[in-house]
């Protein structure tokens, strides 16, 4: 029985992903004509350590999705993994001094950028100094411990609301979704 033929039929209809390496994070549209170097971004989440499991549920584009992040991180290397039911549909991973390598499923547009979702996951896990210096000046950060606000000069690109039993309410409204963040394990 010749098994490589089967396997490569099988390996086209799932799919394979696609894996690229960028040693230079590109920029992030935060607002009309304003974009943020995603590099002290990256750097700043480099720093992240421990294993942290957050569930999502959202909507954009009257769309509803759900999503699993693990984000585990060591100080040197912070890797972060995408989940749908069933599916991994991205992982990115982070290496000093600011290297991104993505994976992402077929099922994920070639036009995605991973320095987006990592500007997403540092407004949400980053502690709001370490924010504000991995943003500064292209964003201002403004937090009281229960509502993060960040403004490009006077528009506001995302915001969060930490509520008393853990999750977080996020949207970013520049790109037009938000989304409940739960912590599942930290």
């Amino acid at each position: 029985m010749k098994l490589f033929p089967i396997l490569a039929a099988a390996a086209l209809l799932a799919g394979c992903s696609t894996t690229f390496v960028r040693e230079t994070p590109v920029h992030v549209r935060v607002a009309d004509g304003v974009s943020l170097d995603a590099t002290p971004v990256v750097e700043a989440l480099l720093e992240l350590k421990g294993t942290h499991i957050q569930a999502a549920n959202g909507t954009w584009k009257d769309q509803v999705f759900s999503v699993q992040c693990v984000l585990k991180g060591d100080g040197e290397k912070l890797t972060a993994v995408f989940l749908a039911p069933q599916l991994r549909l991205l992982t990115v991973t982070l290496t000093k001094p600011h290297t991104i390598t993505c994976e992402r499923a077929p099922q994920i547009p070639r036009a995605f950028e991973p320095e987006y979702a990592l500007a997403d996951i540092a407004y949400v896990n980053l502690d709001a100094e370490t924010l504000r210096r991995a943003v500064s000046p292209t964003l201002r950060v403004e937090d009281d411990g229960t509502t993060r606000r960040i403004l490009a000069g006077k528009v506001l690109v995302a915001e969060l609301v930490r509520k008393p039993d853990g999750d977080v309410l996020f949207a970013n409204k520049v790109h037009g979704y938000s989304y409940t963040l739960r912590p599942v394990s930290q």
